[in-house]
């Protein structure tokens, strides 16, 4: 089921404890880094930690998400409302993390006391600074279960000054313990690093690769269970699940990528199962 919506409002409309396994790629908020500066005070978004400090109905201890801002070497705590629908890869970058915390919470809601969740992420530096996923990660209600390196191999770089980054961070985050099934994804995967090639096409900027897909939901679903992609993008969870025999529920707020991935399912990716 694919829905055109803001992720997280799509989610709220999940009930709790209703997916296997989430597999996502956000925007990595490039041009936010910037220097782009919220215009939004402390007072003004204060209202955001009064939502994330609830009752979790599920286990019933306190949700009490912080969201952590490095300025000037210092870390300082503030509480964030966020204008989701509204993104464009350039918010300011305390707006940012507070966003993927919001993000996060909500996957870590709707998915099932055994359910996983990969959500891939990269370091990203700016002014001799590195901006580390788990600086934002940490302070959401997900666990980190374990971290795997996804190795591309290659990757664009347009300087000549620095060493080619050709690695991403796949965190493999959970509720409590994961079903696991480590025998049903291909022996090469079957450690922290994989090696996957990225995805070359054109209908999307950041393509998920089908194999990387294909490892997440193999290695924590089983037929018929529910997979869900809260930034859909060109639908290759999507595809992949339904190639898998797995229900999947996936959001996009774009019209194009909803009208491509309707597209991309009609064609299927059984030529990229080669593993």
């Amino acid at each position: 089921m694919l829905i055109q919506k803001d992720c997280i409002e799509g989610m709220k409309e999940l009930d709790d404890n209703s997916i296997d396994c989430i597999v996502t790629s956000p925007p990595y908020n490039k041009k936010g880094l910037l220097g782009k500066k919220s215009k939004k005070t402390p007072e003004e978004l204060s209202k955001f930690i009064e939502k994330a400090s609830k009752e979790d109905s599920n286990d019933g201890r306190k949700k009490t998400t912080r969201y952590t801002y490095h300025e000037k070497g210092n870390s300082i705590w503030k509480n964030f409302e966020i204008d989701y629908a509204s993104f464009g890869d350039d918010m300011p970058e305390e707006e940012y993390q507070a966003w993927m915390i919001a993000l996060l919470n909500e996957c870590y809601r709707v998915i099932k006391p055994d359910g996983s969740i990969f959500f891939n992420h990269k370091p990203r530096r700016h002014k001799n600074r590195c901006y580390l996923p788990s600086d934002f990660i940490q302070h959401s209600d997900a666990n980190l279960y374990q971290l795997i390196i996804w190795d591309r191999r290659n990757s664009p770089n347009i300087r000549n000054d620095v060493l080619v980054p050709c690695t991403e961070y796949v965190y493999w985050l959970c509720k409590n313990k994961p079903k696991v099934f480590r025998d049903s994804v291909h022996s090469d995967y079957r450690s922290e690093v994989w090696v996957i090639p990225p995805e070359r096409q054109k209908k999307h900027p950041a393509p998920f690769p089908p194999q990387l897909v294909k490892n997440c939901i193999q290695l924590t679903t089983e037929k018929g269970d529910t997979v869900l992609d809260p930034f859909m993008g060109s639908g290759t969870t999507a595809v992949v699940a339904t190639e898998l025999e797995r229900e999947w529920i996936g959001f996009d707020i774009d019209e194009k990528y909803v009208r491509i991935t309707n597209e991309r399912l009609k064609e299927g990716l059984t030529s990229f199962f080669a593993k």
